[in-house]
Parts: C-alpha cells; structure tokens; sequence
C-alpha cells in the first residue's frame, strides 16, 4: 500500500526545508526507502526516509504517531519523556537527556529515535523506565 497524500506532502516539505536538490532527495529515497520516487515509498520506508530527515536536522510536525497507524501516541512519548527526565543523573549527565534516551532506545529496542516507537515498544520503553526507577 502506498502512501497518503500528506505522508508524500512531508517529504517533499522536508526536501524544501533541508534545501534538497531533486537528485539529493531522489537518492535519500533511494539509499533508506528503496525506491526513487515518493510514490513507490511504503510505510516503512517512508520512515526510514523521515528518519534519515530527521538526522540531517528536518524536525516534522507530522501526525504519523496516531494508535491508528500502529505508531506510539503522543500521550506515550510524553510518558517516556516524563519518566525519563525523573531518573535525573542517576542515569544521565545533566543536559544529555535526550541523547541518553536515544542510546537507550537504540540498545534496548534497535530504534535510532523515539519518533519511531511502535505502540507496542512505546509500552515496552515505559515498562523498562519503571524497572531503572525503581
């Protein structure tokens, strides 16, 4: 199944806020999504592409963390946010919260970023949280 409408409108707002040249853009899609048009991208590619955009400085305001589309809901992440930020430096130096946390994801669970959580691991991140905190 390909993509919606607004999921090929993100990539091509992030190829005009990253300043992308069509063959820059057109090989990003093909080096993380595998194809070289926005309209052969799946789901799964599609994140692999936002989040290689999203290392190279792109931040998307994108709805794509609904239950709906499987992804962690902004409730979720705001819980882990929460949580996270209460282990304080018992975990982490002061100011490297965010960086801590994507370590973490990328050991625990094999995803770079927390935009990128399933459901199902967001529910898996919370759950580990408890476990440090005690």
């Amino acid at each position: 199944m390909g993509l919606s409408n607004k999921q090929k409108a993100v990539l091509h707002v992030a190829k005009s806020k990253l300043g992308l040249e069509d063959e820059t853009y057109r090989d990003a899609l093909q080096a993380y999504g595998g194809v070289s048009s926005s309209k052969d991208l799946d789901y799964p590619g599609f994140l692999s592409v936002m989040q290689h955009f999203a290392r190279c400085g792109f931040a998307s305001q994108f709805q794509s963390r609904s239950h709906k589309s499987g992804m962690a809901s902004d409730k979720q992440l705001k819980k882990i946010y929460a949580m996270w930020w209460s282990l304080g430096s018992s975990y982490y130096r002061q100011g490297q919260e965010r960086k801590a946390l994507r370590g973490f994801l990328k050991k625990r669970f094999r995803v770079d970023h927390e935009n990128f959580l399933t459901f199902k691991q967001a529910w898996g991140v919370i759950e580990a949280i408890k476990r440090i905190g005690g």
